[in-house]
């Protein structure tokens, strides 16, 4: 009951920042329910204690996949030497330069944390970098850029991340598996994300030859897609 009443809290103040978007078309949605969230925490007390893999789940899932799907793959395609440098090269770099930066500024902090904190600030959210570059007004192809980059860049944080924090608790650093442990992660990723949504775009071409064009069942098999490439 606690997981339903903090997720279903959660959503409150998504939906209420979207309603206040409207109002304050000048700020980006995603500073407005950073600062609800912000109030929450302060004047209202509130504790969320919620495990990393049901906050990846019930909101990192549904929103990569809805930003993903709405991204145009032709524009993927046509930028993906420079979007995939980004994802790649760019977060590392930010990662090993942030580190250093942050172990500058707080040198009580062992270098592998600084580096564990870096990492987790350097993929970029492509639902931010969507609200934020609305009102900067970006040139397409920048949008373009940005917004594919952040949408896979979350598997070259994760491994800097996983690797600072096993350099910070054991001791140890191997450059070699780090870098194996990426391509897989990569790669494995890639492969599986394309065989589940050809065989479920097979599923709603077979669905729709059948007539089964009820809404519902739609529906239910879009918000049933992310859940299941997840756990894949």
């Amino acid at each position: 009951m606690e997981l339903l009443q903090t997720i279903v809290g959660l959503t409150s103040l998504v939906v209420i920042g979207n309603i206040l978007s409207h109002f304050l078309k000048r700020v980006p949605v995603s500073l407005i329910q950073i600062s609800l969230g912000l109030l929450a925490a302060l004047f209202l007390n509130v504790h969320i204690e919620l495990d990393t893999e049901w906050f990846l789940l019930l909101f990192i899932a549904p929103l990569l996949y809805s930003d993903a799907w709405r991204f145009p793959k032709r524009e993927l395609w046509e930028l993906r030497g420079a979007i995939f440098g980004n994802a790649i090269l760019l977060v590392f770099l930010t990662t090993i330069l942030g580190g250093f930066i942050i172990y500058g500024l707080v040198p009580e902090l062992p270098l592998p944390v600084a580096f564990a904190i870096a990492a987790i600030l350097s993929p970029t959210d492509p639902v931010a970098v969507a609200a934020i570059a609305k009102q900067a007004k970006l040139p397409p192809s920048i949008m373009h850029l940005v917004a594919g980059e952040s949408l896979i860049n979350d598997a070259s944080g994760l491994v800097g991340f996983n690797f600072a924090v096993k350099a910070a608790s054991a001791g140890t650093f191997s450059l070699l598996a780090a870098t194996g442990n990426f391509f897989y992660i990569s790669l494995m990723g890639t492969l599986i994300g394309l065989v589940l949504g050809f065989l479920l775009n097979i599923l709603g071409d077979f669905l729709s030859s059948k007539g089964a064009t009820d809404v519902v069942l739609r529906v239910v098999l879009q918000l049933f897609s992310p859940f299941l490439l997840y756990f894949s």
